[in-house]
């Protein structure tokens, strides 16, 4: 029976980051259950995985809308009104609307029919109300409408005697499914409370504190969730289990979700961050100093990244087992201000954070890799910590994408194939049909994904790749039932992952090494 999560815990750590489940020794004894303050063992073969839960029930949050139609219908000596919470609806499940009937002094109606209709798919209960003593006629309606663009307008009518008014309300909707943790092993739709699409999730954990975030493509970012170290962002440290948008925070264009932390890019080139980065903790979003012109982000377990327009990457936070690239003693730099990577310098077209290792795409298709190697997955052939950025030379081919597992390094090449290296187990973390609990130092090929893949992603030890026909597979650990294929029995090679009809996966989540729920954003087939 296999009990937590486990992330690794690399050589030398001091960090205060709390330890899932410790599998110890290269048989990954799954027994083991730490709790949060144990020390986690320094081998070869102690690798942990965070969790990131998640909330079943959720409710409508607040936001104000403007409608363009009229508030109100008028005669010679009635006006009639419509109403609901926030100008919204969701795009299924029952809301009230109330239809306000007054007379030319504002004195209310009492005991007038008012009759409700709306779309082909609405359904009102009842139809028709009569006005209380306050004037008020009060029906529910159900949109039944599932998938409605989040953010579309809906109109609802209300009609009396001589007197017909309609108004547009903001529907607020999912374009998201989700599966894992704190959900079910196939991919459901998540909660109706988003008034635009989500256009990026992640998720982020530590052993029992789980949180996500979501950029909508209004620019606004939403969270839900833990939050001991302000990750939520709304100036608490109070948990919510239910969605909300983080104040005061707009114009974003892209989020990464570290640890116990979230990093954002706004589209003026800086980068606002909240929760626990290291030394430097915040529970409102807080302009990371030293950074402009950033096009990208990335979070390590303890480390930011950014690349900068000239194609430079910038590091603030730790350098934990050298995870900084800066060629400086391992931890001996905590600190908030950005510093060069190495000699990346330029040409760098993105970077990605491993647990406690870095990486750099660049524009010709290489890629450069530093930090931690324990377990070979820098992809140079060795297992040796490296300070400064080095080549992956076992990669063959340009590289168009790169993700990482906590502790394994998944490549997308040109051809539309997919490579991996690193730790392996039972679990099948390498996709390649192996369950030899090993270091692997070199890219092999993922088992089936040899063309036809046109994007990746990774949770803390399993994979996805989305592949040109639509489809998702995905392989590797399953204990949450986060590969979606209805099962929480891990895969040791990619297995396709069951979709509701209609709903075509149009990005996947972001990479988190420590996340065990999986979102896809889709769109209508």
């Amino acid at each position: 029976m296999r009990c937590s999560p486990r992330v690794v815990r690399p050589l030398g750590e001091s960090m205060h980051v709390p330890g899932p489940r410790i599998k110890n020794g290269p048989l990954m004894d799954s027994s083991a259950v730490p709790r949060p303050s144990d020390p986690a063992p320094h081998t070869p073969g102690a690798v942990r995985r965070r969790t990131l839960m998640t909330t079943a029930a959720w409710s409508v949050p607040a936001v104000t809308m403007s409608v363009a139609t009229p508030a109100f219908a008028a005669s010679a000596t009635r006006v009639l009104s419509l109403s609901s919470q926030n100008d919204q609806l969701p795009a299924a499940g029952g809301a009230q609307v109330s239809a306000t009937l007054v007379d030319a002094n504002g004195s209310p109606i009492v005991g007038q029919a008012v009759s409700f209709s709306g779309s082909s798919t609405a359904t009102f209960t009842p139809a028709t109300a009569t006005t209380n003593a306050g004037g008020v006629a009060t029906t529910t309606v159900d949109l039944n409408d599932t998938w409605a663009t989040p953010g579309s307008a809906t109109t609802i009518t209300a009609s009396t005697v001589g007197l017909t008014q309609s108004k547009a309300f903001t529907v607020l909707g999912a374009n998201v499914l989700a599966f894992g943790r704190g959900y079910s092993s196939t991919p459901t739709q998540a909660e109706l409370v988003f008034p635009s699409p989500v256009a990026q999730i992640s998720g982020g954990s530590t052993d029992s504190a789980v949180f996500a975030a979501a950029l909508l493509e209004n620019g606004t970012v939403w969270t839900k969730g833990s939050n001991s170290q302000g990750q939520l962002g709304d100036g608490t440290t109070t948990d919510r289990a239910t969605w909300a948008q983080v104040p005061g925070l707009s114009g974003v264009t892209q989020i990464v979700v570290g640890d116990q932390s979230v990093a954002a890019l706004r589209s003026d080139g800086t980068v606002m961050r909240w929760g626990s980065d290291p030394y430097d903790t915040t529970s409102s979003p807080k302009q990371q100093a030293g950074l402009s012109g950033v096009i990208r982000i990335a979070r390590s377990n303890t480390a930011g990244f950014a690349v900068l327009g000239d194609g430079s990457v910038k590091v603030w936070g730790s350098n934990q087992n050298h995870v900084a690239g800066t060629g400086e003693p391992s931890s001996s730099w905590p600190g908030t201000t950005p510093r060069q990577v190495g000699g990346l310098t330029s040409g760098v077209a993105d970077v990605v954070g491993g647990l406690y290792s870095g990486y750099a795409r660049m524009t010709d298709g290489t890629v450069r890799a530093w930090g931690w190697n324990a377990f070979g997955q820098l992809g140079d052939g060795t297992t040796t910590e490296r300070e400064t950025d080095v080549l992956v030379n076992s990669l063959t081919g340009s590289a168009t994408q790169v993700v990482t597992q906590a502790v394994n390094l998944i490549v997308l090449r040109s051809d539309g194939s997919v490579l991996s290296c690193g730790w392996n187990d039972a679990d099948g973390e390498m996709g390649n049909g192996t369950t030899s609990p090993s270091a692997n130092p070199s890219l092999v090929a993922v088992s089936s994904l040899t063309s036809g893949v046109s994007a990746i992603t990774a949770l803390n030890s399993s994979g996805f790749a989305l592949l040109s026909d639509g489809s998702v597979r995905g392989w590797g650990w399953n204990a949450y039932g986060q590969l979606g294929d209805g099962t929480t029995t891990s895969q040791l090679t990619p297995k396709a992952i069951s979709l509701p009809a209609g709903r075509t996966v149009a990005r996947l989540a972001e990479s988190s090494q420590s996340s065990y729920t999986m979102f896809l954003v889709t769109t209508t087939s």
